[in-house]
């Protein structure tokens, strides 16, 4: 950090790292506090701001976590893959290496950056991460919706089951909400204090970036799931 570039080493503005959990068909959070991931249900609104991709998983040899660098561009950025425990998996261009990750157990991740509620609160800016059936159901609602994902708000919907095999698994619904333009602006604001952390990181080099994950909320190790969900007031409640 420097007078002159305050942005440099900021601290990340993502106040809540989001995924969705296949299993338990609902969205899910990890509590640094707290060290557990908790449950927030099968009902979510937010607000795209942007998107990346990442590689996430386990590995089974060091027992514990895969992570990598955020990329914009899978074609001409390269990812560092690692462990935890286990140090460097494979780095390279995704197309090269996804084979590599996979035997380790890695899983390409669609990192979507949004502007989100805490319950009635406001605006505040997060990660949502989709991987395997769910990020596919994402890629398909994004194709189908181009135009409007950075125009309207998005809501995750409740979940549909799916099968591969004797593996029981459910996917996000999806569905587009209008918002108000005070809303939209609001959005906008956060994502100008995004887009001024993510210049700085993605001017860093892999290496630098793939020190550590990009989120300091990352657990070093799969922690269990608490299913309770979050209290959330009523939808109609939520000034959208």
């Amino acid at each position: 950090m420097s007078r002159s570039n305050p942005t440099e080493n900021n601290s990340h503005p993502a106040t809540k790292w989001f995924e969705w959990s296949g299993g338990d068909g609902a969205i899910r959070y990890y509590d640094k506090a707290e060290k557990r991931n908790i449950g927030y249900g099968d009902k979510f609104t937010f607000i795209l701001l942007d998107q990346l991709s990442t590689i996430k998983g386990w590995h089974d040899s060091s027992q514990s976590s895969i992570y990598s660098n955020e990329v914009k561009d899978t074609r001409a950025q390269p990812f560092v893959v690692k462990s935890f425990k286990g140090g460097v998996i494979s780095e390279g261009l995704y197309a090269n290496i996804k084979f590599n990750v996979a035997a380790a157990g890695g899983k390409f991740t669609t990192n979507l950056y949004i502007a989100y509620r805490d319950g009635s609160g406001p605006l505040q800016i997060g990660s949502l991460q989709f991987s395997g059936a769910a990020l596919k159901e994402w890629m398909e609602f994004a194709k189908q919706n181009r135009n409007e994902i950075y125009r309207k708000g998005i809501q995750i919907d409740g979940s549909k089951e799916g099968r591969k095999g004797s593996v029981v698994f459910k996917t996000p619904l999806f569905k587009l909400r209008d918002i108000s333009e005070e809303t939209n602006g609001q959005a906008a604001a956060l994502d100008q204090h995004l887009q001024g952390f993510l210049t700085t990181y993605l001017k860093r080099t892999t290496a630098e970036n793939a020190q550590r994950p990009v989120h300091s909320q990352e657990p070093p190790e799969e922690p269990p799931i608490d299913h309770t969900p979050a209290p959330e007031p009523p939808e109609d409640d939520i000034p959208w």
